[in-house]
């Protein structure tokens, strides 16, 4: 596949993950679309389904696991590798929070109380949670994406914790340590199904459901040697699989996704990586795009704009702004931490 510079420097995971990101934005978008608006719905449906087919969060989650374990091998230790993930998360997402409680207080200042006051508490360490006076503001929920940001710190503690012992597992372990992921996957969504209520709730927020997308990325960072020229080998196969598999009217089971596409999407994701054209971006604002998404979809339904202007007037609001806020929190903040980090680190 290369030597390690190659891997780290020609690689398409900026398209991926622009792509992911996307897609989630596009999701949430279309469920408020399809339900408060009267025009564009067929438009919406497309633009859903395509969004769907190839699930931003699986994506998010598998690309992760494979450059996590990257960053947690360039570390020299433990305290240098949660340095580098607190500097990379927090600062956007504490500034996000403060732009967050900026709208709330403009537009819906009557309805705060004191549950606002947890709500501030708990997203100093990224917890999603709607306070009890704002369930019925717009969507109902105050940033409904930041669940992600909160199942990937819990995966990025758990990886620093175990990696030096995963890169020990020879390739049985690894199968037998996934396979305990995909059932405990598979599990989660019979419980979420059948049970419903504060264990499904739960569900929704801690990282074992999603673990298996994570540490298959993990895995094909651990060997890359041998699974990165597999991967690209046959990585057109894997996709007409994929895309059959999906187009099947059959139900699978699994947590979030089904477990075919919890298993082939990660294994499609880190494949194109090295299979696609290499494009790199000079700017990733993604992460900010992950955070900035829903206070803007909030705003739109707030204001009602789905229900009264033509279909694609709030949903260029809505990419335009995002992007906008993205690039200011990157800009601002993302590249500042960055320089935070190196001079701490030195």
């Amino acid at each position: 596949m290369g030597n390690e510079k190659n891997i780290f420097s020609s690689n398409c995971f900026d398209l991926i993950r622009y792509w992911a990101a996307l897609s989630v934005m596009m999701l949430h978008y279309t469920r408020y679309a399809l339900t408060l608006s009267t025009e564009g719905l067929e438009i919406m449906h497309f633009l859903r389904n395509v969004a769907a087919f190839f699930p931003g969060v699986v994506i998010l989650f598998s690309m992760s696991g494979y450059l996590i374990a990257a960053s947690f091998e360039r570390s020299k230790n433990r305290k240098e590798f949660f340095v580098k993930r607190v500097f990379r998360m927090y600062p956007e997402l504490w500034m996000c929070t403060v732009v967050n409680l900026g709208v709330i207080v403009l537009l819906v200042r009557k309805q705060l109380d004191k549950s606002i006051i947890v709500w501030l508490g708990t997203q100093i360490f990224g917890i999603a949670n709607t306070p009890s006076c704002l369930v019925k503001f717009a969507t109902g929920s105050v940033n409904g994406a930041l669940w992600t940001i909160f199942v990937e710190i819990q995966l990025y503690v758990v990886l620093g914790v175990i990696y030096p012992k995963l890169k020990k597992l020879v390739n049985k372990e690894w199968y037998i340590f996934l396979g305990v992921l995909v059932a405990i996957n598979i599990f989660a969504g019979y419980i979420a199904e059948k049970m419903g209520g504060l264990p499904a709730k739960l569900l929704e927020r801690v990282f074992l459901p999603y673990a298996i997308w994570f540490f298959i990325g993990v895995f094909c960072y651990v060997r890359r040697e041998d699974v990165l020229t597999k991967l690209s080998k046959f990585f057109f196969p894997l996709l007409v699989l994929y895309i059959f598999i999906r187009l099947i009217p059959f139900a699978i089971p699994g947590y979030y996704a089904d477990i075919v596409v919890g298993v082939l999407c990660p294994l499609i994701t880190i494949g194109g990586a090295y299979k696609l054209p290499a494009i790199r971006f000079r700017c990733d604002i993604t992460y900010g795009m992950f955070l900035y998404h829903w206070i803007v979809l909030n705003i739109i339904v707030h204001f009602k704009l789905m229900n009264y202007l033509p279909w694609i007037m709030p949903l260029l609001l809505y990419l335009g702004v995002t992007f906008l806020l993205a690039w200011l929190s990157w800009h601002f903040i993302g590249k500042k931490s960055k320089k935070v980090i190196t001079k701490i680190l030195e």
